[in-house]
């Protein structure tokens, strides 16, 4: 049994891919029981590549510590069974369409009706209501319509779509923000909720400050415009972040580089900006990354080596954030639970679960008998 913050806590999973898997995996981390309702196609995401072992590592990064229930539920027994599944749960998340869920009387008024205690969130790209509420999308998107992309631009213009699914995994943490508050909100008042997330309202999110700065005009400081928040290249084809933004760490910075005549031009506009920053990119230029690293180290003055994927896993203070998963016989590096708890920490142990490793063993807690499994199955309804 569990000793996490959420132990006890019985989670349905009715998503596929990042977002809703995710953020059921931050449930799952902390002590939930989640179990995860695949078609018996499985999970899309389990034919990703690249495979750690057999297992698909993008699966097993966002799926540990569930277990895999298969069940039909485009058939009237396939929803009988999650009906029945959804009455002993306190969570319920899905990441259908509008309306999808409601026509096999799965969706958040029929399944709150029977359980009044349920909170069920609902991942979908542009909400319940809405003009675009039937409209497919993906993270490109959500980013585009946002304002991300075409904030986020290279030196010829295009917009930059970022390695990381952005609004998916933003959209995640935000559903496992609305769950935990609507829980909050039923131990006052006895009673469960539909929760609803959209992706596009998790890109909006993330562009808060610039949107909202952007009506009173132009407010280019945290945009790599000026020298003392940007990227610099170096002799060796590495990167450095300086993030020096307060006016004492710029101050220290120029001193640091032997530059202190710069030290009054940290907001410096027009061509006296652009020379500033030409001066520090020839400086930076003439040495490799990782001697600048060295070289500045002791000066506290916000710069760090911008790490590439497969540097980030050996870097001091990234690697007490990754832990060593199983995935199938192997062993899958990935990112730790990254809330920590002093006195109920998360116990992320389990890999993810083999495709309907665990139907017989759920629907048996759930008062289907064998005959009933064995039923179903010759049905097709389980795998």
């Amino acid at each position: 049994m569990s000793a996490g913050a959420l132990a006890g806590l019985r989670v349905l999973d009715l998503t596929r891919y990042i977002p809703g898997p995710y953020a059921t995996q931050l449930l799952a981390d902390l002590g939930a029981d989640v179990v995860k309702i695949e078609a018996p196609t499985g999970d899309p995401m389990r034919g990703l590549s690249p495979a750690v072992g057999e297992e698909s590592a993008a699966h097993a990064a966002v799926n540990r510590g569930k277990r895999s229930v298969v069940v039909d539920i485009r058939t009237g027994d396939g929803a009988a069974v999650v009906r029945q599944l959804a009455l002993g749960m306190d969570v319920l998340v899905e990441s259908f369409r509008p309306g999808v869920l409601a026509r096999q009387a799965l969706g958040p008024e029929a399944l709150l009706e029977a359980n009044p205690r349920l909170v069920y969130c609902s991942l979908t790209g542009y909400g319940q209501d809405g003009p675009y509420r039937d409209r497919a999308g993906h993270d490109v998107d959500y980013l585009a319509l946002g304002g991300f992309l075409g904030s986020n631009r290279d030196g010829d213009g295009r917009p930059v779509i970022p390695v990381t699914q952005v609004a998916d995994m933003t959209a995640a943490l935000l559903a496992a923000f609305g769950v935990l508050a609507a829980l909050h909100a039923r131990e006052r008042t006895g009673r469960g909720q539909h929760v609803d997330v959209s992706l596009l309202r998790a890109a909006l999110a993330l562009m808060t400050v610039p949107l909202t700065r952007s009506q009173g005009g132009p407010a280019d400081e945290l945009t790599g415009a000026y020298p003392c928040y940007t990227v610099y290249r170096c002799r060796d084809g590495g990167a450095l972040a300086v993030g020096a933004l307060e006016a004492k760490f710029w101050e220290r910075l120029c001193h640091a580089l032997g530059k202190p005549e710069l030290a009054g031009r940290q907001w410096a506009t027009g061509e006296t900006r652009v020379r500033t920053r030409a001066s520090l990119a020839e400086l930076f230029a003439s040495r490799d990354r990782d001697e600048w690293v060295r070289a500045l180290a002791a000066h506290d003055v916000c710069l760090e080596p911008v790490l590439a994927l497969d540097e980030v896993a050996a870097h001091p203070a990234v690697a007490r954030a990754l832990m060593d998963a199983p995935a199938g016989p192997a062993r899958l590096r990935t990112v730790a639970p990254p809330v920590r708890f002093s006195r109920t920490p998360a116990e992320p142990a389990l890999r993810a679960p083999a495709l309907g490793e665990h139907t017989d063993e759920v629907l048996g807690e759930a008062g289907f008998t064998r005959a009933d499994v064995e039923r179903l199955r010759r049905e097709g309804v389980l795998a």
